[in-house]
């Protein structure tokens, strides 16, 4: 996929998806810098992104986590099963656990914080254009941090049971029965050293297990 110039340069060509226009524009303006990388479009949500990369077949795809139009955890496992060769990179501005985790079982070839610094976003593109695959120390810190043993089914039914779900409602959602949904909360809960609802969202607050930040914000 990667392109040369006349001169020999190899140059790999990007799509940038935030809905944010500054920091948008900010990226597009510190990239284009860089020699090796042409930006051939920018999104500001996910309607249009899959068509847009289907067109372009773009050697690189910088994609925030919170964007409208679509759910990006989702459109991130749909890319990277139909365009393996595509390096795919997620930005996010989100603290918690579950997503970042998230993030990288579901292939994602970086997974970078929107507070990290411009240097340290460019060398990680450039490692991932590379070959490597990227998930800078900050974000493996929050991973460590909210690593308390729960497992991807736990931390579905607490982000519902967060939202305010009953567990019949939570088993409807999750086509689960809802026994198993009583089991897998008495254990998230025996993890977690609580004893109800209230504690554990309490719990689950100081972890910084949950995503607060909502799509457009």
């Amino acid at each position: 996929m990667t392109r040369a110039s006349n001169a020999g340069l190899q140059r790999y060509r990007v799509v940038l998806a935030d809905d944010h226009v500054v920091f948008r524009d900010g990226l597009k303006l510190m990239l284009g810098t860089l020699p090796e990388l042409e930006i051939v479009a920018e999104l500001a949500d996910l309607e249009t992104l899959k068509s847009t990369v289907q067109t372009l077949s773009p050697d690189l795809l910088v994609l925030d986590y919170h964007m409208p139009g679509g759910d990006s955890g989702a459109t991130l496992a749909w890319l990277r099963q139909r365009y393996p060769s595509m390096k795919l990179v997620m930005l996010t501005g989100a603290q918690s656990p579950l997503v970042l985790r998230q993030l990288v079982e579901l292939g994602a070839d970086g997974v970078l914080l929107k507070q990290g610094s411009g240097s340290e976003i460019v060398g990680a593109l450039r490692q991932v254009l590379a070959g490597q695959r990227v998930v800078v120390p900050a974000v493996q810190a929050l991973l460590a941090e909210g690593d308390v043993g729960l497992t991807q089914r736990e931390l579905q039914i607490i982000q519902l049971v967060c939202d305010g779900l009953s567990n019949t409602a939570i088993a409807e959602r999750l086509q689960l029965s809802p026994k198993t949904v009583d089991k897998h909360r008495e254990n998230l809960m025996r993890k977690l050293d609580v004893s109800n609802v209230a504690q554990l969202i309490k719990k689950v607050l100081s972890l910084k297990l949950l995503d607060l930040e909502s799509p457009g914000s």
